[in-house]
């Protein structure tokens, strides 16, 4: 069926008094990824953004805090799954010690013990022996 010109004049006029507009770059094969997981739970693109934005924003009220992990500037930031976040976030205050502090020094902590265990011959993600190199 087509649509007037009149009618979608009429939508174009709903549409800028009713909504704000905003848009939203991904990096190249994302928007699939986005599209068809939005698929998979019965909802368009937008109303998966829009349930994925008002989650954030609820979770983020809820943890009473703001604080977010960056990198150095023009970096950018990480994100953690939520039961490591919360970690985190605990065993920072336990320290007295900001979640940014905190996973600062964790990393440290972290890279000495992979360097040890390269040194070993030994992979520290796997804790497997280093297959030796021809």
């Amino acid at each position: 069926m087509a649509v007037s010109k009149a009618q979608q004049k009429a939508v174009n006029k709903y549409m800028a008094a009713n909504y704000d507009r905003i848009n939203l770059t991904v990096a190249k094969g994302q928007r699939d990824i986005i599209k068809a997981h939005a698929e998979t739970q019965g909802e368009s693109v937008n109303g998966f953004i829009n349930r994925a934005i008002d989650h954030q924003i609820s979770h983020d009220r809820d943890k009473g805090s703001s604080e977010t992990l960056q990198g150095p500037p023009g970096g950018g930031g990480i994100s953690l799954h939520p039961e490591a976040l919360q970690t985190a976030q605990e065993a920072a205050q336990k320290a007295g010690e900001t979640v940014s502090q905190f996973v600062e020094r964790a990393v440290g902590v972290q890279a000495k013990r992979d360097k040890t265990s390269l040194a070993m011959g030994i992979n520290p993600a796997t804790e497997g022996k280093l297959e030796k190199e021809a």
